[in-house]
């Protein structure tokens, strides 16, 4: 992937040099334009759109958002849709809203691990992210939160780091994986997780690794690479998984219904699922890959979790259900679909 390093020092030194003439305006064809709407965090999605960019010579324009906030975007322009692609979120959150999305299978799809191939084509995973349990280590020195059931011991009331799962498509996966690993009635779980985060929720998975490495809060559940870059960068942060087992939901792509340049939507999914652009997930963005091929590569990169049977249907028919009572229980008015 030493080729994705080499393509953006080159085009930011042409971009330096090359000063256009005046008057002069590059407008793409239509055929050579792809709309983007994505959650990613710049440094996953930039270099691989560049890429595909250089490869194809398609233009690709780039709207970015929480997941939550970008589906209903999406909902709001069915009408007439801008977006061509949604590249982020849980595949539950895409499910959950299969009738904005048209089926695509890509043949690269038998090169997948088969937990994460969607035979209907409604969603392609992109990756694989773990939910994770992370700690301050500097600020707990023993007995670190290790399970699902501690994200409602009253001993860490008001010092839990979470984000709205009304934005935060991998919140809303915590939410769910919450959910169905304990036992409880959902609804009182659910006052009862929103009782101990006593009013401090963010906006996004990286204000929670940010808070927990900063110290305002002592502990967290975050998509497993957020976890990682922060480690990597240094950060008071230490990761494991919990007890009972974690969610290891795929995030997803998905073609929009309608769109004006489903082809080239579709060349790029292709193009995300290639070998290469895997490997580079696995080396440069704490990402585990889809493929099959890359399986025991992967297992020698990343530490080993127990894991439960997530239901991702499920989540996807609670969606709209469980955030009406999370809005109600926290107070927050739209933010989502």
């Amino acid at each position: 992937m030493r080729r994705f390093f080499i393509l953006g020092l080159l085009l930011l030194f042409l971009s330096a040099c090359a000063a256009p003439e005046p008057g002069f305006s590059f407008a793409p064809a239509e055929e050579d334009r792809l709309v983007i709407y994505t959650s990613h965090r710049e440094a996953v999605y930039e270099p691989i759109i560049k890429e595909f960019e250089e490869r194809t010579g398609v233009w690709v324009q780039v709207e970015t958002g929480g997941s939550g906030d970008l589906l209903a975007r999406v909902e709001a322009e069915a009408e007439a849709p801008v977006c061509d692609l949604f590249f982020g979120g849980g595949v539950d959150s895409l499910q959950s809203r299969a009738a904005l999305f048209e089926p695509y299978v890509s043949p690269l799809q038998n090169q997948l691990q088969p937990a994460f191939r969607c035979d209907s084509g409604t969603w392609t995973a992109f990756s694989s992210l773990p939910v994770v349990l992370i700690y301050n280590p500097v600020l707990i020195r023993a007995n670190p939160p290790d399970s699902w059931q501690s994200l409602l011991d009253p001993a860490w009331r008001g010092k839990i780091a979470f984000a709205s799962p009304t934005v935060s498509g991998s919140s809303y996966t915590t939410l769910a994986s919450l959910l169905q690993v304990l036992p409880e009635d959902d609804q009182a779980l659910l006052e009862a997780f929103v009782e101990n985060l006593d009013g401090r929720i963010l906006d996004s998975s990286t204000q929670v690794a940010d808070a927990v490495a900063g110290g305002s809060c002592y502990i967290g559940a975050i998509p497993e690479d957020i976890a990682l870059q922060a480690i990597a960068n240094g950060r008071d942060v230490a990761l494991l998984g919990p007890k009972e087992g974690t969610c290891t939901l795929p995030d997803g792509m998905a073609v929009v219904t309608g769109c004006p340049h489903g082809d080239n939507a579709r060349r790029f999914i292709d193009f995300a699922l290639s070998e290469d652009v895997q490997r580079y997930l696995m080396d440069h963005c704490s990402r585990r890959s889809v493929r099959a091929d890359l399986r025991q590569e992967e297992e020698g990169r990343f530490l080993a979790f127990d894991s439960f049977d997530y239901d991702a249907v499920w989540a996807g028919e609670q969606r709209e259900t469980l955030l009406a009572q999370w809005r109600a229980l926290c107070g927050e008015e739209g933010g989502g679909i």
